[in-house]
């Protein structure tokens, strides 16, 4: 498959014809995204008719919940949408064969499911977190349309899952047809655009100029994390994709240890005991930050140098600051030749020359608000199934289908206020569309070129409402159950009396969709981020005992992730220099996490190594913390020990035992750093004055 852009496409076409019009308003590319989705829209309308679908709307609402910019995105999100709902379909079946007699049981294994998938939606990410939201509502949408009548059931489950299939059929069609932009060409622009920064930030630190912060390095690093799911989204579009994503996860990786090493580069020259000579070399030889030919000679040159160091001053050798700068820049090198092979593998579809040796990216997980949000939805859910039985009144159950849809999706976002504020505001939005279309429009033409032209502006508008930021939780209460709304069905209905009598039930609905997200357990920015830095510290007591997770691609990306987390609840946060020095606390805590697995697992490496084993391992056991002053006593000790020896070692096991030197030295440096906060939390292991006994 070839990346080459063709020379003529439909979206070059339309641009030209589209006048400029405010970006605030009109983002670009907003022109052709509600163009498809119309003709979307109304293919799938159109398809349902023609089909006699008995419920013909859900094809056009499921083109508005697949509506996105991106093709890879629609085809996931499509492929996702299918297998969410065949779940729910079968779990609506099962429940209702079993309880249908029992209307209190029913809703009580309906809500039960509800809260289940959206914990595990919760706790997934991308279009797998939809697909678990969508397998939650289904059993909703079908059995309880169906709690009065379950032996319809099975036509009814038959009908949803036709519905859907026509709206991805009618939206990938129409994709494909009209060229929609491709997550692939995005995700190597955005791959390409990070790198840049990057290596930027790397020649920067290398020649002791100022970098980004913490908190702006820990954004940069979010950005390389969330190109997971253009990944994600790509892998629908790329016949190779297997090979081509894994140069990209490659690069991805490849890019947040390069972010970990330049920080390291920074802080060491910042406050470093380096010599003079040892710095000119090493910004003679990489101080362009250009990409080597090869990460082998990168080892072998900076081996060299640290044997230099050693001759320069014999008695001196080199410090453990200046061992620390040469290891880090060794990898430095190495990890820059990896993001560029990943990225060359990505884009020309061949197996990278090099590659890093891990590919995990993984993010961090809060379970108790995954358990909160599905309590959440437990009792909203639970207070509507209640009001509609003790009204004894049939069509309340309408209502109850829609408080499950929007609990369970507005679970898999932050701001469940603004996706029940949403709710509250386009409900009554759409139902006001609505009523004007049904009865001031829709009478004066029957057919479906009609209809097609008088749902131009409401799909238009609901789609300008899903771009902004500010307004999508509104665009999608709006523009998604529009049609439900409407009631477009086979044989249009324009009494008032119906329509009134259906919508009433969706104000309802949106009014308990309201309390529910907005007063009900709404989310605690400051309890999300506690319980990020509650994780941290269990995580970096483990690490003390010497019984942490092992360091790789996975503990560092989870690292940053975590940095993320802070950063995106404190913006919720009023501004205060107290939240800045929080998160500058978390990170430092948290990265001697991260020093200290990298230290232990170059160490165990290095006791392979039989010159060195007996001082390896001694070292090892010095990374056990159990009194902060000793530790750093020990570990220095070591240290220093194992770099006189290493220096001795040839090509290759040198490099081993300065891997094992230099994550001893960050450990040491961050150790130093938080030694008053481990004991403010209470973090290390065992009381002080047991450590005399190890």
């Amino acid at each position: 498959m070839s990346f080459n852009t063709p020379a003529a496409s439909p979206a070059s076409f339309w641009k030209g014809l589209i006048p400029s019009l405010p970006a605030s308003l009109f983002p670009p590319g907003w022109f052709l995204f509600c163009l498809r989705t119309w003709l979307s829209a109304v293919l799938a309308l159109a398809t349902a008719f023609w089909l006699q679908l008995s419920s013909p709307g859900s094809a056009a609402v499921t083109v508005m919940i697949l509506a996105q910019p991106l093709r890879g995105q629609v085809l996931s999100k499509a492929v996702y949408r299918l297998v969410g709902t065949l779940v729910g379909a079968f779990v609506a079946l099962f429940l209702t064969a079993c309880f249908n007699q029992d209307r209190v049981v029913f809703l009580g294994g309906v809500g039960l499911w509800l809260t289940l998938c959206t914990i595990i939606g919760t706790l997934e990410k991308d279009f797998r977190a939809y697909a678990a939201m969508l397998s939650g509502y289904t059993v909703a949408i079908v059995g309880i349309s169906c709690i009065d009548s379950p032996g319809a059931v099975f036509d009814v489950t038959v009908n949803r899952v036709s519905s859907i299939v026509v709206g991805i059929a009618a939206t990938a069609a129409v994709n494909d047809i009209f060229g929609s932009p491709t997550a692939w060409e995005k995700l190597a622009t955005n791959l390409h655009r990070v790198a840049g920064m990057v290596q930027r930030i790397s020649r920067d630190a290398i020649a002791g100029h100022g970098i980004p912060d913490d908190r702006a390095c820990a954004g940069l690093a979010g950005e390389i994390i969330a190109l997971t799911s253009q990944v994600s989204y790509a892998r629908t579009e790329l016949p190779d994709a297997r090979v081509r994503l894994a140069g990209a996860r490659s690069a991805m990786v490849a890019l947040l240890e390069m972010l970990s090493c330049s920080r390291a580069i920074a802080s060491v020259l910042r406050q470093g005991d380096v010599s003079g000579p040892v710095l000119a070399r090493i910004r003679t030889t990489f101080g362009e930050g250009t990409t080597v030919a090869s990460p082998r000679q990168v080892v072998q040159d900076m081996e060299d140098l640290a044997r230099e160091a050693h001759a320069m001053e014999p008695g001196r050798g080199p410090t453990l600051d200046e061992a620390w700068l040469i290891e880090r820049t060794m990898a430095l090198h190495s990890d820059a030749r990896w993001a560029t092979d990943g990225i060359d593998a990505f884009e020309n579809g061949k197996r990278a020359r090099t590659q890093a040796p891990e590919l995990k990216i993984e993010q961090h997980h809060d379970v108790i608000a995954a358990l909160l949000a599905g309590l959440r939805t437990l009792t909203g859910f639970t207070v509507a199934a209640g009001l509609c039985i003790i009204s004894d009144i049939p069509s309340t159950y309408i209502a109850l289908s829609q408080v499950a849809v929007i609990l369970t999706l507005a679970a898999s976002t932050y701001n469940a206020r603004g996706f029940g504020m949403g709710a509250l505001i386009g409900t009554p939005l759409a139902i006001a569309v609505a009523a004007v279309l049904n009865f001031g429009i829709l009478p004066k033409g029957a057919d479906m070129p009609f209809l097609a032209m008088a749902v131009i502006p409401v799909i238009f508008g609901g789609c300008l409402l899903l771009l902004n930021p500010r307004t999508a939780t509104v665009g999608f209460n709006a523009g998604v159950f529009f049609f439900v709304i409407l009631g477009v069905a086979n044989a249009q209905n324009y009494e008032p009396s119906a329509f009134i009598d259906r919508n009433v039930l969706y104000l309802f609905a949106a009014v308990i969709i309201f309390i529910s997200l907005v007063l009900l357990l709404p989310p605690s920015a400051s309890r999300r981020r506690f319980r990020v830095a509650i994780t941290i510290g269990h995580d970096l007591r483990l690490q003390l005992e010497g019984h942490g997770e092992q360091a790789g691609s996975a503990l560092i990306s989870r690292h940053y992730d975590r940095l993320c987390k802070i950063l995106d609840w404190n913006h919720y946060l009023p501004d205060s220099l107290a939240k800045i020095r929080v998160f500058n606390r978390l990170s430092s805590l948290d990265e001697l996490n991260v020093e200290l697995a990298r230290a232990r697992r170059h160490l165990q490496r290095a006791a392979t190594i039989p010159a060195i084993r007996p001082d390896a391992e001694a070292a090892f056991r010095a990374t056990v913390v159990y009194n902060a002053d000793a530790a750093l006593f020990r570990m220095r000790r070591q240290a220093r020990i194992l770099l006189d020896k290493a220096i001795t070692l040839p090509h290759g096991e040198m490099a081993t035992a300065l891997a094992a030197i230099s994550g001893m030295v960050g450990a040491i440096r961050l150790l130093e750093h938080n030694r008053s906060a481990l004991k403010l939390y209470d973090i290390i292991p065992l009381p002080d004055q047991q450590w005399k006994a190890f």
